[in-house]
């Protein structure tokens, strides 16, 4: 049994651990799911090729509440409002 605790907490740490890599002060939001998934997919210089395909730095001091949720491959996405954007964006996670 310990062991199926274990492996159902490996999602949540794998998670939370690409979350840290973002700066606390801004996050990276874009205008599709898949543009979101692209960026959390790219690493270096390829992730700020990335972030310029229908993404942006925003303040996460506007980052509202959640609209759309996705799980895709055991990462979890949310489309959430953002102050002044006139719709929700996918928070790269």
């Amino acid at each position: 049994m310990p062991s199926r605790t274990i492996l159902a907490l490996v999602p949540a740490i794998l998670w939370a651990g690409a979350a840290l890599g973002q700066d606390k002060v801004t996050a990276i939001a874009c205008d599709s799911l898949l543009a979101a998934r692209r960026v959390d997919a790219a690493s270096g210089s390829d992730r700020n090729a990335a972030i310029d395909a229908g993404c942006r730095s925003v303040d996460r001091s506007t980052i509202g509440s959640v609209e759309q949720r996705a799980l895709i491959g055991g990462a979890p996405y949310e489309c959430m409002t953002i102050t002044g954007a006139g719709r929700c964006l996918w928070i790269v996670p």
